[in-house]
């Protein structure tokens, strides 16, 4: 474990299983500060809809860190806070001896935006192949109070309908998770390029921003069983550097520490010891492209 700087006026609100949360805590590790942590359980008990956490964050998400009073919503804003806070400790996340053009547009690539469509990126497409596994959680709830909570509680309008849509259907449309699929496998393929300088993170020999966000990313892949592209030699330069990022004290100590335990039991009745249902399709994809390369 890292000496970590005691910080007695952070705070982190967050989920476990939450790739944004994963981010955020991926990030405080790496700058070795320590935090009091809350918990801020989402789907299954909706806490983040209360009107205690709205006052800390309006759009009701998570993670937000709160500095001495001050809240911070969103993993992004708060890896750029604290970078900024703490520059002489820890990992610099946020370098400027890297392009920052090309930093910049894979940060937008990886990080998890509200905004853009459900697989238009790699990070809002890691929030898309989670779907099955939000709608079991929210199911634990009542129908009626999932509509009545997401109705008059919830910040982001366009959210709203959807949520109520899984609910009564008890499950994603098979069409959503067969879209989450093809896109994933189309991202990873980006990562694999962008990889190809054969060094050991996405800007090179430096740490950054991003390999914290992909982390999390890379861990929600492999969480959802479809981890077998994550240690495939078809994709080298993804295997190499899963294998890096999952080897840094950070990814125990900012994402396995903090499991909920909600998630396991509900992908193990899902999937047993296999592997995604659309795992399959990913491999589809990721092979026709390959050979697609190969011909060219």
């Amino acid at each position: 474990m890292f000496q970590t700087e005691v910080m007695q006026n952070l705070e982190l609100y967050g989920y476990g299983e939450s790739v944004a949360s994963n981010m955020a805590r991926v990030a405080l590790a790496e700058k070795k500060i320590s935090y009091k942590y809350n918990l801020i359980y989402l789907e299954s008990k909706g806490d983040h809809l209360s009107t205690e956490y709205k006052k800390l964050n309006p759009k009701n998400l998570v993670p937000t860190l709160v500095d001495n009073g001050v809240p911070i919503p969103d993993s992004i804003k708060i890896m750029r806070h604290i970078d900024s806070s703490h520059p002489q400790q820890g990992e610099i996340l946020f370098p400027n001896t890297v392009d920052i053009e090309t930093f910049e547009y894979l940060l937008d690539f990886v990080a998890l935006d509200e905004g853009k469509e459900l697989g238009d990126t790699l990070g809002t497409t890691a929030g898309g192949i989670s779907a099955q596994i939000l709608v079991k959680l929210l199911c634990k709830r009542p129908i009626i109070s999932v509509i009545w909570d997401y109705l008059t509680k919830h910040s982001i309008k366009k959210r709203v309908p959807i949520f109520i849509l899984l609910r009564i259907l008890g499950k994603p449309p098979k069409s959503l998770s067969q879209k989450m699929a093809v896109m994933l496998a189309k991202h990873l393929l980006t990562i694999e390029e962008v990889l190809n300088h054969q060094k050991e993170f996405m800007m090179g020999d430096d740490y950054t921003a991003i390999d914290c966000c992909m982390t999390s990313i890379l861990h929600r892949v492999q969480e959802m069983r479809f981890g077998s592209v994550l240690k495939s030699d078809k994709l080298p330069n993804l295997k190499n550097y899963w294998k890096t990022l999952s080897s840094r004290s950070s990814y125990k100590d900012g994402i396995l520490d903090y499991a909920t335990g909600e998630w396991a039991p509900e992908i193990t009745a899902l999937y047993g010891d296999g592997p995604n249902e659309f795992d399959d399709l990913v491999w589809s994809e990721i092979n026709n492209s390959l050979l697609i390369g190969e011909n060219e």
